[in-house]
């Protein structure tokens, strides 16, 4: 069975609010290549949606057009199943509807869709969208954009309706005998052993970890009995040591030669003790020694001072000279900067009082010449004001309504057309006569060359002649008049409202007074710019103007009179600051002197001071005495130093042959051997106590007789295991072996679909060779490489060739269901996006031989890519 689209329609689907269709499609190969965003996917998903999605649904919701939520997306298809016409029309969400014409013979609703669903070998869910799991064949064949290397998940949901395909013996394989055969030895191993490990499990897992602790158990009960043995080997010894260390006592002797040390150890203490009381009064001899030293050397020194303090008076008193002869050079010269400093200010005063003069009279002539300008723009404002009104009077008496020009105007084109028509039909009398002729029309004398329009009965004098009446023919003429004397009536009615002579006479007058008001306008701009605040504000600013003009001449006025011999205010600051520094220069001089003199004369004063109090000191009758006895004390303090320091070294080198420390170390060593050795004894005859008692208990508890019983018990868990082990080993054989037999049948009854694998293999992998798995997908691909031949799974393959296997692949499933009579469609949304241009070129020869027997749909985004499969490109309209 075959099926061919011939015509696609959709409505309000998405990205197509407007009718979209696509006719005239080919049985074989068709390509439609359009840009990115211009609906191909959406013409691929309307064909999903048309058969997938019940009509029902209320899951579709994204069908609509994007911010359309009441359009009803439709999608009616024109296809042929077995070369029987067909047509499916649904429409979803608004007025829902399923309608179904096969040869003639409609269905509509549930019943169409599930009978469609039979034929094509697909499902649909029990509520909500449809998903992948329920598209069956088609999902399998038509591929969506991104999923062409998605084939095992396809290729399940499609299963069930390829192994019907393959015919009825993969289906006798699957429930034979021998399957059940596997099945039962698959169990009873499983039992014993993990499916995928083949670690034990269940009851053989159970005799191994009984085994197991029945070993660990027996191994506990042996390490007591070994233990056993050895506590009674220990408690022997144990009281072996004990009655001889009883007998002996080695902790007495020990305590003796304690007692040695610590006698030892007090006498060599007190040697020390005697030589640091010694270091004491060597330490005191010293400082006294020192201190008389240094009292008789402070004498000496305050000898030798007297004559430095006569040299630094005589110093100071010649510096004090100096300074008085320093203060009374610049006592004079300060004085006269004090003078120079006094007469530049008061130059100063007079210079800024004669410039403050002539700075008002600024300002007097200033206040002048602005009230003068104020004034004058005063008086222009006032002329500028009454330009104003003058011409906004003006503008206002030639004012014509608003819209009265435009109605003037189409009532004066109303009465030249109405006379156009009246001419056009009325009658024309031209005249040529002589001169003197008397003729008169309608009582109006004419002569000459005159032309006169008739549009009445009219009658014509001719003196000499008689009369001649002019009848005008025309049916209209009486109505024309009518409609040329209104527009006439109306227009002088309206001109005499304005008391105008004409319509031109109104347009100049509306110009005039357009001229008027610019002419207001740009006096109104002349006086603002004169009178910005108006013409009142102005003349506030005038009178506040002669106001302060009025008391600067009164300041003035009031100010002195200048000399002429007044030096400039510049010349004057000058002189000022040069006087005000020599004066700053002197007073800094004259003070530097008066401290330098207070300075000099206190350092005279000090050094008198010094020099009358050493003199005093050394003329103390009882210093002489006090110098003897010190001398007296130094030679006394010098021999008990020299008697200490002997004693020092007499005690230094009789701790020399003495050592403190390791004799401290006898003693601590000898106290721990004696507190060892009676710990080591007591704590023996406890031990000796406690492992009596575990003996006696380990000893009455039958520690062989249960080692015994244990072993009996490991023995028969042990040869329960190797039962197992046997059993297990023998079941998994068998399983390998059942399992090997049933692929080779299942590869022999999966020979059509390998075939047709394999027929499009060698024309993308020349020499290369894919297996079949039992779940009918790819499986392993082994293919000749730049290294050789190289196997792998079809998983491990690139994103690019994955997506070529993947076309194959469906290719292939494609001719297994033509070969069933089951109807193929194949539909290629961008199915080989990341194939490089050598691959793609054997894609193409792939694609072209399938469809020769299957109709093809091709969507790409590429249509240079395309050019050369052998048929035109379509685009989305």
């Amino acid at each position: 069975m075959s099926m061919k689209l011939q015509r696609l329609r959709i409505e309000n689907f998405k990205l197509f609010r407007a009718p979209l269709e696509i006719g005239g499609l080919a049985d074989g190969l068709n390509l439609f290549a359009a840009p990115n965003e211009s609906g191909k996917s959406t013409v691929a998903e309307a064909i999903r949606a048309a058969f997938f999605e019940r009509h029902r649904s209320s899951a579709v919701e994204h069908l609509r057009p994007w911010g359309e939520s009441a359009v009803t997306p439709t999608v009616e298809i024109d296809f042929a199943l077995d070369g029987k016409p067909c047509r499916l029309t649904k429409a979803f969400l608004g007025k829902k509807r399923c309608e179904l014409t096969i040869d003639g013979k409609p269905m509509d609703g549930a019943v169409a869709e599930d009978h469609l669903a039979a034929l094509l070998g697909y499902r649909f869910p029990g509520k909500g969208a449809s998903t992948p799991e329920h598209m069956g064949i088609p999902g399998l064949l038509w591929i969506k954009q991104g999923t062409s290397h998605d084939i095992s998940n396809a290729v399940g949901f499609a299963s069930d309706h390829l192994r019907n395909a393959l015919g009825e013996s993969l289906g006798e394989l699957a429930s034979s005998n021998g399957d059940a055969v596997l099945k039962a030895v698959e169990s009873e191993r499983n039992e014993l052993l993990t499916p995928a490990a083949g670690t034990p499990r269940g009851a053989y897992a159970d005799a191994i970890k009984l085994r197991d602790e029945l070993d660990a158990e027996l191994n506990r009960l042996r390490a007591d009995i070994e233990a056993y043995q050895s506590g009674v080997d220990r408690l022997s010894g144990m009281r072996r040591d004990h009655l001889r260390d009883e007998a002996a006592r080695p902790w007495a002797a020990l305590r003796e030669q304690l007692t040695g040390a610590q006698q030892r150890l007090n006498e060599a203490k007190g040697l020390a003790d005697r030589k640091t009381a010694q270091d004491a009064a060597l330490r005191q001899a010293t400082v006294q020694v020192n201190a008389l030293r240094t009292q008789l050397q402070a004498m000496e020194r305050e000898e030798a001072t007297v004559v430095q303090r006569e040299k630094n008076l005589l110093t100071v008193q010649e510096g004090l000279g100096k300074a008085m002869e320093e203060l009374q050079a610049w006592e004079p010269r300060h004085a006269a900067a004090a003078q120079s400093d006094a007469a530049a200010r008061e130059s100063l005063r007079l210079a800024r009082q004669a410039a403050a003069r002539v700075a008002q009279q600024k300002t007097v002539d200033s206040l002048a010449e602005q009230l003068a300008a104020l004034a004058q723009s005063h008086e222009k404002a006032k002329s500028e004001q009454d330009k104003v009104t003058r011409l906004q009077a003006e503008a206002q008496a030639l004012a014509v309504p608003d819209g009265e020009l435009k109605r003037l105007q189409r009532c004066a084109d109303t009465l030249r057309t109405a006379q156009a028509k009246l001419d056009a039909v009325a009658t024309a009398l031209e005249f040529d006569l002589l001169p003197g002729a008397g003729v008169r029309v309608a009582g109006a004398a004419v002569s000459g060359l005159t032309r006169r329009t008739v549009i009445a009965r009219t009658g014509i004098e001719i003196e000499g002649v008689g009369r001649i009446t002019v009848l005008p023919g025309g049916t209209d003429l009486e109505t024309l008049a009518i409609e040329r004397d209104r527009a006439r009536d109306e227009l002088a009615a309206r001109l005499q409202a304005l008391r105008a002579d004409s319509v031109a006479a109104v347009e100049e007058r509306e110009r005039q007074q357009a001229l008027r008001k610019g002419e207001a306008v740009a006096a109104e701009s002349v006086l603002a710019a004169l009178a910005p605040k108006g013409l009142s504000a102005l003349a506030a600013d005038i009178a506040a103007r002669e106001a302060r003009l009025s008391e600067a001449r009164q300041v003035l006025q009031a100010m002195p009179a200048s000399d002429a011999q007044t030096p400039s205010t510049a010349q004057a600051e000058s002189e000022e600051g040069a006087a005000r520094a020599a004066l700053a220069t002197a007073s800094a001089a004259l003070n530097d002197a008066k401290v330098a003199a207070g300075n000099a004369r206190e350092q005279v004063k000090a050094a008198e001071a010094e020099l009358a109090a050493v003199k005093a000191t050394l003329n103390d009758p009882q210093r002489a005495g006090r110098k003897a006895e010190a001398g007296a004390a130094l030679t006394d303090a010098l021999a008990q130093h020299a008697a200490v320091q002997d004693k020092v070294g007499e005690l230094a080198q009789q701790l020399q042959t003495v050592n403190l420390p390791v004799l401290a170390q006898d003693v601590e060593r000898l106290e721990r051997s004696v507190r060892q050795a009676e710990a080591t004894h007591s704590q023996r005859a406890n031990d000796i106590t406690r492992l009596e008692v575990e003996l006696q208990v380990k000893g009455a508890s039958g520690l062989e007789e249960s080692a015994s019983e244990k072993q009996r018990e490991l023995d028969h868990a042990t040869r329960r295991c190797a039962e197992f082990h046997r059993r297990s080993k023998a079941l998994d054989h068998l399983l390998k072996l059942l399992r090997e037999k049933r692929s080779t049948l299942a590869r022999r009854l999966r020979a059509p679909l390998q075939k047709h694998l394999d027929h499009y293999l060698q024309i993308l992998f020349p020499g290369a060779q894919v297996e079949v798995g039992e779940d009918l997908s790819p499986g392993r691909i082994t293919r000749q490489g730049l290294r050789g031949a190289q196997s792998g799974e079809f998983e491990e393959l690139s994103v690019g060739a994955r997506e070529q296997m993947g076309v194959v692949a469906r290719l292939a499933y494609a001719d297994l269901l033509k070969e069933a009579r089951k109807p193929t469609l194949l539909i290629l949304d961008d199915a080989l996006v990341n194939t490089d241009e050598e691959r793609l070129k054997q894609m193409k020869r792939v694609l072209y031989d399938a469809a020769t027997r299957h109709q093809i749909l091709v969507f790409s985004c590429h249509p240079e890519a395309w050019r050369d499969l052998g048929v035109v490109a379509r685009s989305i309209p």
